[in-house]
């Protein structure tokens, strides 16, 4: 099941697997260094989020980081906060279904056991609508409360040789234990073919947000705006991003690629962008989703078909952060070495023991500038 917006909970850290490599550190081997600052004596490990800088002097994989103290090499652990909504199904009974040319309507019965749900999806057959949602809570069905007067569902598709197909028919609303929902989808006729309801339990993660430099020019072969989005450098990652423009009263389908040199573009998703304000409705969606990348360039292909286009006036991307697991003495002082090519992922113990760690309880420290290794030595140029 999609639902409608991407909300996740921070379940467990996802510790990124290592290769063998032997955990002795040369430093004269390592390009570039950050002093790691912070930390109190409450634990007896760090947590630090990667700042974006790091990226760009790491290799894609982040095998090349490496925390070191007057002792040595410090054994960490890399995670990425787990996506995961918890979601529980409550038994609904849909009746009283109406529809014509003002819109659609039930009721749904969920039971006289008091059960707490916050979300429905409307299971629709019809393709290429836009409606407004609005949804009332009861407990007799004669007194109805507002849960929320603007909803939205939609659905763009296309079936052609590139088939197209963007839905959202989930509409979230403050959590209730109300016996009867009454849901009434203004606009035309919708063939509506059921309802579920459910209780999800939402917490959103930790995100990094992030303002690319953009660069926009017309496709006029193509009919198409390209929005191209240039992260700086390679590594940083990105998954979901949300358009700025001054533009009204228009829905676009939109193609999302990404690249690391501008040139060989690959395609990653569809996603489908409105802004509607009229007497008869009015909303919009502006944020789009795709598959994680960690890619420099991202590419937002606005399909106008014979409309004008659209104003992009800015977008801004977001990212799950990445968090590095330390042991960690505040008497002591902390570099994070960064930048060895030739670097495999080190392989350590404390990757099997950080799982029984209280992440929420482990001192917060952070990275300063970036700063060249003082003791980095050029590996020598063999001559032919």
């Amino acid at each position: 099941r999609a639902m409608r917006k991407v909300v996740f909970i921070i379940v467990s850290l996802f510790f990124l697997s290592a290769v063998g490599a032997r955990a002795d550190f040369d430093i004269n081997a390592w390009k570039s260094r950050a002093r790691i600052t912070g930390g109190q004596s409450s634990s007896e490990y760090a947590i630090l989020q990667m700042p974006s800088e790091f990226f760009s002097h790491l290799k894609p994989d982040l095998s090349d980081l490496r925390i070191v103290n007057r002792d040595g090499e410090v054994p960490y652990v890399l995670g990425v906060e787990k996506e995961t909504v918890s979601s529980s199904k409550v038994p609904a009974r849909m009746y009283n279904l109406s529809s014509g040319a003002n819109g659609t309507a039930f009721i749904a019965d969920l039971g006289p056991n008091g059960s707490f749900h916050n979300a429905i999806t409307i299971q629709v057959t019809s393709e290429n609508f836009r409606r407004g949602v609005t949804i009332e809570g009861s407990q007799d069905e004669k007194s109805w409360r507002t849960l929320i007067s603007q909803g939205q569902i939609f659905d763009y598709t296309v079936r052609d040789i590139k088939s197209v197909s963007v839905r959202d028919t989930d509409v979230s609303y403050p959590e209730a234990t109300f016996r009867y929902l009454r849901v009434t989808i203004s606009g035309g006729s919708l063939d509506v073919r059921g309802a579920q309801v459910f209780r999800e339990i939402q917490l959103a993660a930790r995100e990094a947000a992030y303002e690319p430099v953009i660069s926009v020019s017309e496709n006029s072969e193509a009919r198409t705006t390209d929005a191209v989005l240039d992260m700086a450098t390679d590594g940083i990652p990105h998954r979901r991003g949300t358009l700025k423009t001054a533009s009204v009263n228009f829905n676009r389908p939109i193609a999302i690629y990404d690249s690391s040199n501008k040139s060989d573009w690959r395609l990653l998703t569809y996603g489908y962008l409105y802004r509607v304000e009229t007497s008869l409705f009015t909303g919009s969606n502006l944020e789009f989703v795709y598959p994680e990348s960690n890619r420099r360039y991202l590419k937002i292909s606005v399909l106008n078909g014979d409309d004008r286009p659209i104003s992009i006036d800015g977008v801004s991307l977001y990212g799950v952060v990445r968090r590095v697991i330390f042991s960690y003495d505040p008497a002591k002082e902390y570099f994070a070495y960064l930048g060895r090519p030739d670097a495999r992922r080190p392989q350590y113990d404390f990757e099997k023991i950080s799982q029984y760690l209280d992440v929420s309880s482990l001192d917060q420290v952070s990275a300063g500038r970036i700063e060249e290794n003082p003791e980095y030595k050029a590996p020598e140029v063999s001559k032919a």
